[in-house]
Formats: structure tokens, C-alpha cells, sequence
């Protein structure tokens, strides 16, 4: 199916305004970081009304026959995403709010400190979380598609793109902790803590690198192209029932996996901030 311009042009502006989102949140001055989280809430509304627009479709009453039982279970995860991003964006309001009504400059270096994560650093792990966000409801609304829906297609190159540029910058960060090293976990932290908190990082990569990688795989072995905006990038291997193997994990095992460690990831994050009182946690990366 041939590509129009519309599609990259989406997915062009996706990645824009999600690097524009991370810049501002790392700002020096404080209103403008403010501005930075009031983007990422914006963002969040913007799941939440394109998810409403989808409702109006007739896609998730009628998507096309179930690949698996676990198919069905796609729309309640788009209703469940979706709770949690209008969740977020009530929340990030709040802290944009926060942000405004204060003074502190924000001074950061480019390579990471003892204590905190440096500008680099931020910059990845914010445009990367924001793209990554936005990839899986598009990428489970994408699967529920029918065929022969004109704007199938549509979804697939920006799915495709944004998967295509998340796997880059995980690669990225991965390089620059090897030049700039991980500041250290906060001393108050007991040392289970440290331990789970040491793996859920090491999960969360191996995640987030194995999705895309198993998508293309998938891709790949089913005889379809990979996008990156316009461009179309033909299999590198002929077509194989290998897809099946490969799509059970992109699809179900993989995304279920990728949803408790990245859960556990943020909700630990929290405890320590709100519940154990480690003001460290969260500033290491945020502020």
C-alpha cells in the first residue's frame, strides 16, 4: 500500500513535540519547565481525545477476527491506557501549576552527576518514555484495524517510524552510560531495594529494546515493509511462519511483561518520593 505524506508528517510532529516536551522540562528557569510538564500533560489529553475520536470509528465494537483469545482483551487496554493518561494529565497539571509558583533555576550538567542525571541524559530518557507512551495505544489500535480500512496503513507508518526511533535512542542511552556513568541509587534505600530497583532498570531496557526489535522481526518474516516516515524498507528475509513465534511475543507476551515492570518502575518511584520521603528519588531525573 502506497505512503502519503500525511502520515509521516504525523508522525514528524509526534517526534517533535515530544523532543520539544523533554527540552522544556529540563529548562533552566522555572516557567518554562513548567511549560515543559503543562506539553506533557497536553500530550496526555491528546491520547484521551484520540482515543474518544476512535471511539466514533466502530473499530473497537467490530476490529477484524481475533488472532488469538487474547485479542479480545484489546479494548479494555485501550480503556485502561487511557484512564491512566487522563490520570497523568490531571496530575502533571498540577505539578505544572507547582513548577510556575516557584524560583529555583535548574542547572544542569551535560554529563550525569553523583546525584543526578545529567542534561543528556534526560533528554533520552523523557523523549524516549513520551514516544514510547504514544507507541503502544497506537500500536494496539493499529492490530485491531480491519484490512481494507483506508486509514490502516496510516497507523502502521507512524507505529512503525516512532518504533524505528525509540529502538535508536534506547541504543543511544545505552552508549552514553558507558561514557557518562548512572548516578547512584539514594543511600537512604534499603539494600533490597537497591537490588530490585538495580533489576527493574536492567527489565525495563531488555524490554524496551525487545519490543521493537521482536515488531520488526515480525514484521519482516510476514512479507511487509518497515517505514521510517516515507521511506520503505523491504525484508531483509523471505516470508516464514517464523512471524507467528515472533508476534506471540510482540504482541502478548512482551506488552504484559512490559506493563507490570513499568508499573512497579513508576509506582516505586512514587513510593520513595511521597511515601518514604526520599526527595532524592525523583529529582534525580526531574527538577
Amino acid at each position: 500500500m502506497a505512503i502519503s505524506n500525511g502520515e509521516s508528517w504525523i508522525a514528524l510532529a509526534i517526534i517533535i513535540s515530544s523532543v520539544l516536551t523533554a527540552w522544556f522540562m529540563n529548562y533552566r528557569t522555572p516557567r518554562v519547565r513548567a511549560f515543559g510538564t503543562l506539553l506533557a500533560a497536553m500530550g496526555c489529553l491528546a491520547i484521551v481525545i484520540w482515543f474518544v475520536i476512535i471511539l466514533g470509528t466502530g473499530i473497537l465494537e467490530n476490529p477484524k477476527p481475533n488472532q488469538t483469545p487474547m485479542d479480545s482483551a484489546k479494548p479494555i487496554m485501550l480503556w485502561l491506557q487511557t484512564a491512566v493518561a487522563l490520570g497523568a494529565a490531571l496530575m502533571l497539571l498540577l505539578a505544572a501549576y507547582r513548577q510556575a509558583k516557584t524560583s529555583n533555576a535548574l542547572e544542569l550538567r551535560l554529563e550525569n552527576e553523583s546525584d543526578r542525571y545529567g542534561f543528556v541524559s534526560r533528554m533520552l530518557h523523557w523523549t524516549t518514555a513520551i514516544l514510547f507512551i504514544i507507541l503502544i495505544p497506537i500500536g494496539i489500535f493499529a492490530s485491531m484495524i480491519p484490512e481494507d480500512t483506508w486509514f490502516r496503513n496510516h497507523y502502521y507508518v507512524v507505529h512503525k517510524t516512532i518504533g524505528v526511533l525509540v529502538f535508536v535512542l534506547l541504543v543511544a542511552r545505552l552508549l552514553w552510560n558507558q561514557k557518562s556513568r548512572r548516578p547512584a541509587l539514594d543511600a537512604s534505600l534499603k539494600p533490597v531495594e537497591h537490588r530490585w530497583a538495580h533489576r527493574a532498570h536492567i527489565m525495563l531496557y531488555l524490554m524496551m529494546l525487545a519490543v521493537p526489535v521482536t515488531g520488526y522481526v515480525m514484521t519482516s518474516f510476514h512479507g511487509y515493509p518497515t517505514y521510517i516516515f516515507a521511506l520503505e524498507v523491504e525484508p531483509f528475509w523471505g516470508e516464514s511462519d517464523a512471524y507467528i513465534i515472533w508476534g506471540t511475543f510482540h504482541k502478548y507476551i512482551l506488552p504484559y511483561l512490559l506493563y507490570i515492570i513499568l508499573g512497579a518502575h513508576i509506582l516505586g518511584a512514587l513510593k520513595h518520593h511521597f511515601v518514604d520521603k526520599h526527595e532524592g528519588a525523583l529529582k534525580r531525573m526531574v527538577g
